[in-house]
């Protein structure tokens, strides 16, 4: 990428998790990346777009080091490791390297802000660790169909990143982690359709 536009990403990050996206300007955001408007118009067509793009970053960074971390785990992990390791940046965010700990506090905060586009690109991103996560979810589910995970994964998340959005923007309280732990994994392991 250009050394330009790395600049104005950077520098729509920091303003991002400075200030948020209501209240960032496309002058702020040239400023602090040291570039002038017509940048943002040659690189991304648009402050939006360049808003957009710095979301999807992010969250390709942090699907890239969940899905390496599944991919790190031994052949005989339980479906409470799976768990663990794939929902600990809202499990226990304390857990996380700085780096992830910014970067998902921005899509935190992006998510109560409800940033343009970033609802579509968690769906679309999250696709990356989907493949690695799923034949670890189907491996420890068996009495499910692959339809019904899905659903289920699908849920989990709407049901964890609720924590954040509804307000409790620290997450769950120590402690909780393995509750919710507890929690998911009863969920994904429960009878599937078939048994009912």
């Amino acid at each position: 990428m250009h050394p330009t536009a790395e600049r104005l990403l950077r520098a729509t990050e920091e303003l991002l998790h400075e200030q948020g996206q209501a209240r960032i300007s496309l002058r702020d955001i040239t400023e602090r990346a040291g570039a002038n408007v017509a940048a943002v118009s040659y690189h991304f067509r648009s402050k939006d777009a360049l808003i957009e793009e710095t979301f999807r970053r992010a969250l390709d960074e942090v699907t890239e080091r969940r899905r390496l971390q599944l991919a790190a785990l031994p052949p005989d992990a339980g479906l409470r490791d799976v768990v663990r390791t794939w929902l600990a940046p809202a499990l226990e965010p304390s857990s996380q390297d700085a780096r992830e700990a910014e970067l998902w506090a921005l899509i935190a905060r992006g998510m109560r802000e409800e940033a343009p586009g970033l609802g579509a690109s968690v769906g679309r991103v999250s696709a990356g660790v989907d493949d690695e996560l799923f034949a670890l979810l189907t491996s420890h589910l068996p009495h499910l169909d692959a339809d019904e995970v899905r659903v289920r994964h699908a849920a989990t998340l709407a049901a964890l990143s609720s924590l954040t959005v509804a307000g409790a923007a620290d997450g769950p309280a120590p402690g909780d982690g393995e509750l919710l732990v507890d929690w998911v994994v009863a969920g994904l392991s429960g009878p599937g359709r078939s048994a009912r």
